[in-house]
């Protein structure tokens, strides 16, 4: 195995990783070329994992898993008792509480209450494996294993370049979790695809572009009234128990969520070349939104807790999606008569006691069965419009 140079030079898989390396920011990616640098200084490694907790409503961590026959993949491990049972039973946890290194003989025999990974290696045809404590600046404690195939198991040279090039592994991996985090954060906060433009460095005030997109916004009925006489517990289930399928809906169609305006959500489908598609799309979300709240409404009536009371609309226009505010504080949104039209539709869902409203636009364009329930004036809107319902639940 090539070794330093008695001038004092790092290995050069530590060199690539102290400056090639950090151009790496995908973990697939950097565990995929890692792994090649490895093997072209003949260390003969054969699997390679990192461990990266992470702050995510819903994620414990993220892993990079490389396989000299599969190639790089990337696992996450949920916040879910299964999960967490799992990382009790592995030797990465002892990396993630700052201990270490662990290594293990595969060729031995199983030993009674050894880490059940141990046996998935020894049946993959492994032979040596050792586990890493990554240290973070922070103070936490992230994770780097290695696994060979070769008899023997790992040299102590490899063993050495392991150890020595933990400091360097340590700035790239820091590097992957806070973009990640960042990503993270932009995407629960600020909407996935606005968060992604975010994150690319749109952040000057009064940028933007014109799209064409589907417009929806929900809102909560009777909200006043039960912000005054329901608890403050009881409050905030009954808006997490509307916002989840609305949520869930919108983002099973790759509907972006704007914004949370008290009770009300503003989501768009941005449309490329195919409207009718994504009209189709918006009108699935509603309509799946609508199936599980009035499921989530019987659920609520038979522990006589108040019904969740709301409307949605749907257009299609052109609208401003970029950045307003103050020089400090700035919301990646959208703007334009579109989306006023949208508001003022959604309101007459409480006068026409309907769930969901379409406008003429949008009706035109989804390509599904529509009625017409009316011709109405808005408040703000020079005409009066033309409003439908899906037929289907005319």
């Amino acid at each position: 195995m090539p070794k330093s140079s008695d001038r004092g030079e790092p290995h050069p898989v530590i060199h690539w990783l102290m400056t090639e390396s950090r151009k790496r920011t995908d973990p697939s990616e950097f565990i995929e070329a890692l792994a090649g640098q490895l093997r072209a200084s003949a260390v003969d490694v054969s699997r390679i994992t990192t461990g990266v907790p992470i702050l995510h409503p819903q994620i414990f961590s993220f892993s990079a898993l490389w396989l000299l026959d599969q190639g790089a993949s990337e696992r996450v491990f949920r916040a879910t008792p299964e999960d967490a049972a799992t990382m009790a039973n592995s030797p990465i946890r002892i990396a993630y509480e700052g201990g270490g290194p662990f290594q293990c003989d595969l060729t031995l025999p199983p030993q009674a209450g050894e880490f059940a990974i141990l046996a998935d290696l020894r049946r993959d045809g492994f032979t040596d494996y050792v586990v890493h404590s990554v240290p973070f600046a922070d103070g936490s404690h992230k994770a780097l294993s290695f696994a060979t195939r070769r008899t023997g198991g790992f040299d102590r040279d490899e063993l050495a370049l392991f150890e020595a090039m933990i400091p360097a592994v340590a700035f790239n991996l820091e590097v992957q979790a806070l973009r990640r985090t960042a990503r993270t954060l932009l995407d629960t906060y600020v909407g996935r695809q606005s968060g992604g433009r975010v994150l690319e460095g749109q952040i000057r005030r009064g940028t933007g572009e014109t799209i064409r997109a589907v417009i929806w916004l929900c809102d909560l009925r009777g909200f006043t009234t039960l912000s005054e006489t329901l608890p403050r517990d009881a409050l905030i289930d009954l808006l997490n128990s509307y916002f989840g399928p609305m949520c869930d809906a919108v983002a099973a169609e790759d509907g972006e969520i704007l914004k949370f305006i008290g009770d009300a959500m503003l989501a768009i489908f941005p449309i490329g070349e195919d409207s009718m598609q994504i009209c189709a799309a918006a009108l699935r979300a509603a309509e799946r939104a609508q199936a599980e709240l009035r499921e989530e409404n019987q659920r609520r009536a038979k522990s006589a807790l108040p019904q969740i009371d709301y409307g949605v609309a749907l257009h299609i226009g052109d609208v401003m999606y970029g950045n307003i505010g103050s020089d400090t504080r700035l919301d990646f949104t959208v703007i334009g008569p579109a989306v006023n039209l949208t508001a003022r539709i959604e309101t007459l869902c409480r006068q026409l006691g309907r769930p969901l409203l379409l406008s003429s636009d949008f009706a035109r364009a989804c390509g599904s069965p529509t009625e017409s329930v009316g011709r109405f004036p808005l408040k703000g809107v020079a005409l009066e419009q033309d409003i439908f319902v899906p037929s289907s639940t005319g």
